[in-house]
């Protein structure tokens, strides 16, 4: 059968989709039928309705659930991008009848997820509180792609150096830099200044080879007149990395902006040793050919008014 837009007008409805995407996340027609509330031969029956149209089988039957056929990989691909577009439709409509409402789907790293975000998020709820906001953290190289298919609204986190896709408009905020953070409990803790060669010996956590820091890791022992140490952690958990630190004597590399809020918390002190070592600028992306929701538009105005006031010293 050759497929035009005006016979899938005509055929197409709009429940079909998300059953089908419903099953697609739940990995079964059972638990899709109860999450839906619907019983399981009514999504059964929708899922067939939609292969009938096509022509091609959606699903593999097997134990464990359902799996998507080649063909049901590439209908999901369409699918994800026309519900995208209904959310963002539902959440501008809201905005026009009730002033300001919403939703906002956020990726985000975990370097903006400590600090700018959250005050973001909460300078949101002060001018707009009936605005929803949703966080997914990830890396780029996940984050973006889903951005393109109208999962995110916006990306939050460090920019690539090169804006090599004319698909996305990337907006930056501020300048990162890493330092070197122990316990507050370690011997060095309250050193007024740390000679580098005091730290040679010690065990390190490092950002993964793969990570956006790692060229700036590299950089901050060349600066500091160090080797790159032989003893390593490599993670980007910042969770991880605190517990290592607050467990032993190791010193971690981390963006100043998420070391800081540990100190604040009294939990890590940052090492005096004169280095500065810029790891990028963090901002926010957006997918270029969609304009922001009235929701998203309010939450980049909070995101750039606590940059602005970070920049000048009142963070």
């Amino acid at each position: 059968m050759e497929h035009s837009k005006s016979s899938l007008i005509r055929r197409l409805k709009l429940q079909q989709i998300a059953i089908f995407e419903k099953v697609v996340e739940t990995g079964s027609m059972l638990a899709a039928s109860r999450e839906l509330h619907m019983t399981q031969p009514a999504v059964s029956k929708s899922i067939r309705e939609l292969e009938q149209h096509f022509e091609e089988t959606l699903f593999t039957r097997g134990k464990r659930g359902v799996q998507l056929t080649e063909f049901g990989q590439l209908l999901q691909r369409h699918t994800q991008s026309l519900l995208a577009g209904l959310r963002f439709l539902a959440d501008d409509a809201n905005s026009w009848n009730a002033g300001i409402s919403g939703q906002v789907v956020v990726g985000t790293l975990l370097t903006a997820s400590a600090k700018l975000l959250p005050r973001a998020i909460l300078r949101l709820r002060e001018i707009a509180p009936n605005i929803i906001v949703k966080v997914r953290v990830g890396s780029n190289d996940a984050l973006f792609p889903e951005l393109a298919r109208g999962q995110f609204d916006v990306v939050i986190g460090f920019l690539p150096e090169e804006n090599v896709n004319p698909a996305f408009v990337h907006v930056p905020l501020y300048d990162e830099t890493l330092c070197a953070v122990v316990s507050r409990h370690h011997p060095l803790a309250l050193e007024a200044t740390v000679d580098a060669h005091q730290l040679e010996e010690m065990t390190w956590i490092v950002p993964t080879t793969e990570s956006v820091a790692r060229r700036s890791a590299q950089s901050f022992f060349e600066k500091a007149g160090m080797a790159m140490p032989r003893k390593l952690v490599e993670s980007v958990s910042f969770l991880t990395n605190l517990g290592l630190l607050l467990e032993s004597s190791l010193v971690a590399l981390m963006p100043y902006a998420v070391a800081e809020q540990f100190v604040r918390a009294g939990l890590l002190s940052i090492l005096r040793l004169g280095v500065v070592s810029p790891v990028g600028k963090v901002g926010y992306t957006l997918l270029a050919e969609r304009a922001p929701t009235a929701a998203t538009a309010r939450l980049l105005a909070a995101l750039e008014e606590v940059a602005g006031i970070e920049a000048l010293g009142g963070l």
